[in-house]
């Protein structure tokens, strides 16, 4: 049980009694040694941002510096810790200075060179970064980014790119970068050999074999020339894991996989009212300016103490805000919603005189994550019986390479859900991306609804749902399988159908 971690995400939380924290550290101690999983840490991981835990792991950046970076520039990620520490912004924050500045930057990258695995999102910004790189070579004609970062795969060890270039050179690379150099005549035949799985190339050479081909050099110039070849549809490279793909496009089975542009409506936003920075007015016009054409504010529930949950209280008033914000526009609308915690006993926050009051309610997970699976089926059960469940947050907890998914028959939930007519959220958060992509394929085949929640606590957050899609269509879902393509009435009737 990591004594440390806990003691930094305490402090980050604003705790300063060292009494506190050891009494803290004890229990969490006690919970490890009696079932070897501590519930106290993993109800501290739920309440502090993901991307402030990551932040932690910065050498020379300790959690109260953290919280101080997190108070004065809203600063909630890597991504945008590093884009500070360039900028000047951080060298500016009281205490820090050019010279933390640039250490914070050096260590941001060491972080990032020295870590076996890295999440979707910063594999994407680094290989975007590469490619770049590599594209100002001499000689080089066209770079594409391959492997599992084009694959969509939500955890990332190798960076793999296609490097076209007049003749083949020798080109340097940095640890865990792979290139494949090629001519544009073999250009389209590398590219796929440099992205498939290997289950997925051994299966196009397996095809290619019984119909007398040789996927070797040649004139294969795209990708779709070698899929034509072989008597197939191009197939999208989230698919291309050997697990069912090339008879699925053999038959005509393959989905029109969902695109971003898609999405009529954008769920799972918090506010200034919970845990949010953005407020009801600035989500609005920001939503309405990224294409939606409507949104649904979540704030967490009173029990959420933690997340400065949405009091009872509150919820009038922020609903008035609501309709204030409606009433400027005739394109756009705003629908109130809230994520509602699951209490112990799978009963929902605030009860159902207050729940009646919001359009949709999302159910989810943000304590006692040590259940027994038995216990917490049941729990999650009895929530999907309440008529205001529309949509299943987070299903199974998972922080990725942070925190295991608690224990949950998942076959039992996502079935209830389908008879109960429930969605199951694609948590986009690029920290969860909950559901697992392999989970949303079982719960398509079971006829569950997914909807596609970025988890957004600012603007910012809004670039969560491209990644949220790419899991998607890494779960082969189409248009029909996914509640917020929906226009706002869709939606509406959907969150009503079972209540």
């Amino acid at each position: 049980m990591d004594k440390e971690l806990l003691a930094a995400l305490l402090t980050l939380k604003g705790e300063t009694d060292p009494a506190r924290i050891r009494a803290y550290q004890e229990r969490a101690r006690a919970e490890f040694a009696a079932v070897g999983r501590s519930t106290t840490l993993d109800e501290l991981r739920e309440q502090v941002p993901p991307g402030l835990a990551e932040m932690l792991r910065v050498p020379g950046l300790g959690a109260a510096k953290v919280r101080l970076i997190h108070e004065e520039l809203d600063i909630d990620s890597l991504a945008e810790l590093e884009t500070a520490a360039s900028d000047g912004r951080l060298a500016a924050l009281r205490g820090f200075g050019a010279k933390t500045a640039e250490n914070i930057r050096r260590g941001i990258a060491a972080l990032r060179e020295g870590t076996e695995y890295r999440l979707l999102h910063h594999a994407i910004d680094e290989a975007e970064a590469i490619a770049r790189n590599l594209a100002a070579l001499p000689g080089v004609r066209r770079v594409e980014i391959a492997g599992a970062v084009r694959r969509r795969c939500e955890l990332i060890r190798d960076l793999d790119f296609l490097v076209v270039q007049d003749e083949r050179r020798e080109l340097r690379t940095p640890p865990g970068v792979r290139l494949t150099p090629t001519t544009p005549p073999n250009a389209g035949l590398a590219l796929l050999r440099a992205t498939g799985s290997d289950a997925h190339v051994a299966g196009l050479e397996e095809r290619a074999a019984a119909r007398g081909l040789s996927l070797v050099a040649g004139s294969w110039p795209d990708e779709e020339s070698v899929y034509r070849a072989l008597g197939l549809p191009w197939i999208a490279p989230e698919l291309r894991e050997g697990l069912g793909e090339i008879q699925a496009a053999a038959e005509g089975r393959l989905p029109r996989l969902l695109v971003q542009s898609d999405l009529k409506g954008l769920l799972h936003c918090h506010t200034n009212y919970s845990d949010g920075t953005t407020t009801v007015a600035e989500w609005a016009e920001a939503s309405r300016a990224a294409g939606y054409s409507w949104m649904g504010i979540t704030d967490h529930g009173e029990s959420s103490a933690y997340a400065s949950g949405l009091r009872a209280e509150d919820v009038g008033r922020q609903h008035v805000e609501i309709d204030l914000a409606n009433r400027r526009y005739d394109d756009f609308r705003l629908l109130k919603g809230v994520e509602a915690d699951i209490l112990a006993d799978g009963s929902l926050d605030y009860g159902p005189a207050v729940l009646d009051r919001f359009d949709f309610v999302i159910a989810s997970i943000h304590t006692r994550f040590g259940m027994t699976g038995g216990e917490m089926t049941a729990r999650v059960l009895k929530a999907l019986d309440d008529p205001h469940t529309t949509i299943l947050g987070h299903p199974t907890g998972r922080l990725l390479l942070s925190r295991e998914p608690y224990a949950i028959d998942l076959d039992r939930v996502m079935e209830r859900a389908a008879e109960r007519g429930v969605a199951i959220e694609l948590n986009a958060d690029p920290h969860r991306l909950d559901l697992d992509w392999r989970l949303v394929r079982r719960a398509r085949a079971l006829g569950v609804t997914i909807s596609l929640g970025a988890d957004a606590h600012s603007v910012a957050g809004m670039s969560n749902v491209a990644v949220g899609v790419a899991i998607a269509r890494k779960g082969w879902l189409s248009v029909d399988e996914v509640v917020n393509t929906r226009d706002a009435d869709g939606f509406l009737d959907f969150a009503r159908a079972f209540a």
